[in-house]
């Protein structure tokens, strides 16, 4: 698919089919953790994939409410350095463009208890979770959003009040 069109076409989804992912889409999005860019090409982070039913129940009770975490086939935990969050982003925005390419739904999930989800995955102390994925093959096909127009999102040379 067009790379634009990638972009364009994916979206957030909540509901996902029960259906076991086949390994060879697994090995793209793993590829694509892999490949993705980080600062000083340090590649500080990993990233766990919980397939297990009761360990994602578990991870969904703390994940503020949002049970979608736990009816996803996959939940992908990114772990890295305290302050490394930067470059573990770029690696997951990577993973979940690949996701849409191979017809897979992704929801990114940001609001979780951190420390008792690093408690359940086993996370040592000297890492942090700042990133939860929800992964598998959609069982909804969410509208797009509304975006701003580029005027009140790009500016040259200097900071432009938008709608001035």
């Amino acid at each position: 698919m067009d790379f634009t069109k990638v972009i364009a076409q994916r979206r957030s989804v909540r509901k996902y089919k029960k259906d076991p992912l086949p390994e060879r889409k697994l090995r793209r999005l793993y590829e694509a953790l892999r490949l993705a860019p980080s600062g000083g090409n340090r590649q500080n982070h990993c990233f766990i994939f919980v397939k297990d039913e009761a360990k994602r129940l578990q991870i969904a009770t703390q994940a503020c409410h949002q049970e979608f975490v736990a009816q996803a086939p996959i939940l992908m935990a990114a772990c890295c350095e305290p302050g490394g969050s930067f470059d573990v982003a770029i690696a997951v925005d990577h993973m979940i463009l690949a996701a849409a390419n191979a017809g897979l739904g992704t929801c990114w999930v940001g609001w979780f208890e951190r420390d008792i989800v690093k408690r359940i995955l086993g996370v040592p102390d000297s890492k942090e979770v700042p990133i939860l994925v929800a992964i598998g093959s959609a069982d909804e096909e969410p509208p797009a959003r509304p975006r701003k127009p580029l005027e009140d999102l790009i500016m040259t040379d200097r900071y432009v009040t938008p709608g001035t």
